[in-house]
């Protein structure tokens, strides 16, 4: 734990200020989709069935990295649990507030049990941020997508 705050510490300022950022974020993700309805926080996602553009340029990737960086690690040391829809909500929100646009996928399958599982991940151009792992094997059934400007339409 030491050596984590010793990590944070020696990071600069503006990456401090993204995971600190990212922290909170998830907690008051986590909150709204403890208390609100999905259909009251839908609306603020995007675009619904919408994709946000497949290319975008270098310094978006970049910035859209590290907020991916961010939201996950942030998401392994919070004391409430941040799994994959909180963390495709808050990278989204994070994304949206720096002008870059996302898509956020709720996908579907059943597990060897056959229970139905759910998973959301977020894309930023050609870049999975958040959730990459194992979303190949679930259905998409719903995606919220934008410019990053305000929730609008990627073209």
């Amino acid at each position: 734990m030491f050596r984590k705050l010793i990590k944070f510490i020696r990071l600069p300022w503006p990456e401090k200020c993204l995971y600190t950022e990212a922290f909170y974020l998830t907690g008051v993700v986590r909150l709204a989709i403890l208390l609100l309805p999905f259909r009251w926080l839908a609306p603020h996602l995007g675009q619904h069935m919408v994709e946000s553009p497949q290319e975008e340029d270098a310094a978006a990737i970049e910035a859209a990295r590290r907020v991916g960086l961010a939201v996950e690690t942030v998401s392994r040391h919070s004391p409430w649990e941040s799994k994959c829809l909180v963390q495709a909500i808050a990278g989204k929100i994070l994304l949206r507030r720096r002008g870059i646009g996302s898509t956020l996928y709720l996908g579907v399958d059943r597990d060897d049990a056959k229970i139905l599982i759910a998973h959301a991940w977020l894309r930023c151009g050609g870049l999975v941020l958040t959730g990459g792992q194992g979303r190949e094997h679930f259905t998409v059934v719903g995606k919220f997508g934008d410019d990053g400007r305000r929730g609008r339409a990627g073209s």
